[in-house]
């Protein structure tokens, strides 16, 4: 089975990419592989290289950076079955396993979690430094950035990312992390996108 990459962004359906070569550089070159059209995306921005059945991601020195998994891509990593890589404004699933047809939805690694508006709104506050165009940041929304941005109290957003944590099976006890691995989860499962 060859490995694949599920590409989608904001209005766009999303298509697969398959990782054939021993070497995939994704960017906004015209001699890339696989070509984004995205300011937020550098030339050459990403590699993705094929070692047998492994593969490894490594950002290119790109100015606005590469999120796997909600983390940077600081050093190069290897890729599993439903990683997903942020590229500006672009979600890039990997999919190692059974190939879902064209026009389908992306598979999440995960059963789909079904979030109300609130919630996504919530989810959306939270992952924004991350989605933001021209910046890569590597951390989530604080929770005052959240209220101002939802316009609701600090002890209202707190709340809301309590819901969304138990909605998503984060432990109440991750600490100071918390908010980073409900920010990984819901950029892994799509959820701050509008439906």
């Amino acid at each position: 089975m060859e490995p694949r990459i599920w590409i989608s962004s904001s209005g766009e359906a999303p298509h697969s990419v398959a990782l054939s070569g021993e070497r995939t550089v994704v960017g906004r070159s015209p001699e890339a592989e696989v070509t984004l059209e995205d300011e937020a995306v550098s030339w050459n921005h990403l590699e993705i290289e094929r070692k047998g059945d492994v593969l490894m991601a490594a950002d290119l020195d790109s100015r606005n950076g590469t999120a796997l998994n909600g983390e940077p891509l600081d050093r190069p990593r290897r890729l599993r079955d439903g990683d997903t890589l942020i590229v500006g404004n672009h979600r890039l699933e990997v999919k190692t396993g059974d190939i879902t047809p064209v026009g389908a939805t992306v598979a999440a690694s995960e059963p789909a979690v079904a979030l109300n508006e609130e919630e996504r709104a919530t989810a959306a506050a939270l992952v924004a430094p991350y989605r933001s165009e021209g910046a890569f940041a590597g951390r989530p929304a604080t929770r005052a950035e959240i209220a101002a941005e939802l316009h609701v109290s600090e002890r209202t957003a707190q709340r809301r990312l309590d819901a969304l944590a138990a909605k998503l099976d984060i432990p109440g006890d991750a600490g100071r992390d918390r908010p980073r691995q409900i920010a990984a989860r819901v950029i892994e499962l799509g959820l701050d996108r509008p439906r």
